[in-house]
């Protein structure tokens, strides 16, 4: 994670993806499964640009999990926003404890992805959602992309839609995986578990 440990004040000032649009059909799509006061967690969440603008678009708290301590830094200080320094593969919550997840341009990043999803599973209520916002590898440009994250020591871990729909299935998470713009696609399911599973 060294690099983004340095790079945190960059990624926060210049690295906002969303807008409130992009973040409104992010909500419209978790809104079956998160009330208003629900709860959400941003695992990746980084320097929390998504997590703020789903916080209000949701009127939900949203928890961001990120591994880096100086990313948890600069996330805001507002309220319906939540930091915990932690990984996907161990993460610091009691079960069912979130109506949905969200995983914004991070699961490539995840070591062990299956530990990952097994959280997922974990920590999420029954019938809760799980949406991944991921890159299709395939192309020459994500080719380049794969082989630069691996030079910064990243795992550079990218699924195809068809082998992200497969794994999380495996998982327990049944979903869909859909194409959104240039390379980005998003997996979003359900999990699946007895409402008394420990």
């Amino acid at each position: 994670m060294g690099f983004f440990n340095w790079a945190a004040p960059l990624i926060r000032r210049f690295g906002d993806r969303f807008t409130a649009e992009n973040s409104a059909e992010i909500a419209e799509w978790l809104s079956p499964a998160v009330e208003p006061g629900g709860r959400v967690l941003d695992v990746g969440g980084g320097a929390g640009q998504l997590a703020v603008l789903l916080a209000h678009a949701l009127s939900a708290s949203v928890t961001v999990l990120d591994p880096t301590p100086e990313m948890i830094d600069h996330v805001p200080d507002i309220s319906g926003v939540s930091t915990v320094t932690g990984t996907a593969e161990a993460m610091p919550f009691a079960d069912d404890s979130f109506d949905a997840i969200v995983v914004s341009d991070a699961f490539h990043h995840f070591r062990d992805q299956e530990g990952a999803v097994r959280e997922f599973v974990r920590v999420t209520r029954p019938g809760g959602l799980v949406l991944i916002l991921e890159l299709d590898p395939r192309g020459l440009l994500m080719g380049l992309i794969v082989f630069g994250e691996k030079l910064l020591g990243e795992p550079g871990a990218f699924l195809t839609p068809d082998e992200m729909c497969g794994f999380m299935a495996s998982q327990g998470i049944d979903g869909l995986c859909e194409k959104l713009q240039k390379a980005d696609y998003r997996f979003l399911g359900t999990v699946d578990k007895p409402k008394d599973a420990a």
